[in-house]
């Protein structure tokens, strides 16, 4: 990665939720934005190093900002970062004074504002569908998701970084959810992380053995749609 890059990565992010037009055609949605560029949900797998015109307000009745960006990071499914190319000086400036205006609102000051506070959700389910599907309204909402295809993945995932929330499927042909659970509640670093168990076959008997392990809700994956998920683990997060 060339130099600028890296310096511009380190800098201050602001999270936010502003409404971007790409090429004048495609709707997305930047959820944090530092001087050097910022990270927009987009369905569209726009490529690496791909030159996107981005257009978008700071605030609700300013004219829209035009400024060029290019695609540094990827992740499918989810949206790209995106560094600014060729930014005037003028837009750098309002781009500057929005985020240090926010930040200096921030209770806890500058400092305890530049963290990245989204909370971290994995998503461990065997259907690359069902992942998707739930992974899009969750990122929507400002969450940071992972995902996993099946038990192995997901104590790889754990290993990796502090997760806040894992929503569960099941039945996995790796390894059943009811063992995966047995590891969590076993493991001094992972047993506080809240679990929403989301499945297709639960009988009353297993409901029973999942209950046992203090997971905080059982949705049915039939009749949870993505909204009612989405809802429900902004609600046991902020419990």
């Amino acid at each position: 990665m060339a130099e600028d890059d890296i310096k511009k990565r380190k800098q201050v992010r602001l999270l936010v939720k502003k409404e971007v037009v790409i090429n004048d055609a495609v709707k997305g949605y930047a959820l944090d934005i530092s001087e050097g560029g910022m990270f927009i949900y987009t369905h569209i797998p726009f490529p690496k190093d791909k030159l996107l015109d981005l257009s978008f307000r700071l605030a609700e009745g300013d004219i829209p900002m035009n400024v060029q960006g290019t695609v540094r990071l990827v992740q499918e499914g989810v949206g790209v970062g995106v560094v600014f190319s060729n930014i005037s000086q003028v837009n750098g400036e309002k781009i500057k004074r929005f985020i240090e205006e926010n930040l200096d609102a921030h209770p806890l000051g500058l400092e305890a504002a530049a963290l990245d506070a989204r909370k971290k959700i994995l998503i461990v389910d065997d259907s690359a569908t069902a992942r998707t599907i739930y992974k899009n309204k969750l990122a929507l909402m400002g969450f940071v998701i992972r995902e996993a295809s099946g038990g192995t993945e997901a104590i790889k995932a754990l290993g990796k970084e502090r997760l806040d929330l894992i929503i569960l499927d099941m039945q996995m042909e790796d390894m059943d959810g009811v063992k995966l659970l047995q590891l969590l509640r076993t493991n001094e670093e992972w047993k506080q992380i809240k679990v929403i168990v989301l499945s297709g076959r639960l009988t009353p008997q297993d409901a029973e053995r999942v209950s046992a392990f203090s997971v905080s809700d059982i949705l049915p994956k039939m009749t949870t749609t993505p909204n009612k998920l989405a809802e429900r683990a902004k609600q046991i997060l902020e419990e």
